[in-house]
């Protein structure tokens, strides 16, 4: 996601400043990589001053087994680094006149069948960890408030694409002939193609009239059932895909140390900030969405 949209910036002549941990394939990457912690104020925070925008995507992974300590991993990287940033944000003698922080569309509570999609105003108050995490990361994002910084905290849904995330996974599966429904089928997933991640995620960055909380998903979501229907029309052999029953993903999802919830919880929620202030879609309809992907096979 992040370096989808460092191209796209640096392509239309931002400069685009990366802070992250040097690693041994980073020059490869699209910006001026500056090291940080995210934890800790340093040399970095100068990078801040006098800046269009300031991007926090920081955050260990959650598409991992949900142990004890990769609980506190998962919470502390989130509040550690929005902290970091907060606090480097208010030592700026010009701060980004615009601070867009990652959350997640998961805080809304799971709902099934044919009701309306949660938006920005619905109550985010649905149990459980990952639930947590999102309502914790926002508390401390939206503590750090200074006059002249808009605050924007992207309540981001499924990201397709082929570089990362869960899509790549799904594919492997659907094309190995276990592209079935997941767990009942029911489940509601709101999805963002990554093309339009980075139209969002520009289109926030200019939108001078719009803060707080905006859901960051394509106009139409699909159940499970049909979202692996449209996957094996694209990547099956035979459209074939074998069904992965509730308990099967609970047990396939153990051994493949990663969390069932990301799949069986449903999360049905309206773009509806951004749909009402003209936001124009790349893909609306996961069919397209998916054979975008298949044409560059």
């Amino acid at each position: 996601m992040g370096q989808s949209l460092a191209k796209s910036l640096d392509v239309q002549g931002y400069e685009v400043v990366l802070l992250g941990r040097p690693k041994r394939n980073s020059s490869g990457l699209t910006g001026r990589l500056v090291p940080w912690d995210a934890t800790n104020l340093g040399e970095w925070k100068k990078e801040l001053e006098n800046t269009q925008a300031l991007f926090n995507l920081a955050g260990r992974s959650i598409d991992c087994r949900h142990s004890t300590r990769n609980r506190e991993l998962i919470l502390s990287s989130r509040i550690h680094a929005t902290r970091v940033l907060g606090e480097a944000v208010a030592s700026c003698h010009t701060p980004p006149k615009v601070w867009l922080n990652a959350s997640t569309a998961s805080i809304y509570p799971d709902i099934r069948g044919d009701v309306p999609a949660h938006h920005e105003d619905s109550p985010g108050d649905a149990p459980g960890f990952l639930e947590d995490v999102g309502r914790a990361w926002e508390r401390e994002f939206f503590q750090h408030k200074r006059q002249g910084v808009r605050q924007v905290a992207m309540r981001i849904s499924i990201i397709l694409g082929q570089e990362g995330g869960a899509f790549p996974v799904i594919e492997k599966f659907t094309r190995l002939g276990l592209g079935g429904t997941q767990g009942p089928g029911t489940q509601w997933m709101s999805w963002l193609h990554l093309d339009d991640w980075v139209g969002v995620a520009r289109f926030l960055l200019e939108s001078r009239d719009i803060d707080g909380p905006v859901n960051l998903a394509s106009p139409e979501p699909v159940t499970n059932q049909v979202f692996m229907r449209e996957m094996r029309k694209c990547f099956a052999p035979w459209g074939i895909g074998l069904p992965a029953p509730t308990l099967g993903i609970r047990i396939g999802a153990f051994f493949l140390g990663t969390s069932p919830e990301l799949v069986l919880k449903s999360i049905k929620v309206s773009a509806s900030k951004i749909n009402k202030s003209g936001y124009s879609f790349i893909f609306t309809q996961i069919r397209h969405a998916l054979q975008s992907f298949a044409s560059q096979k």
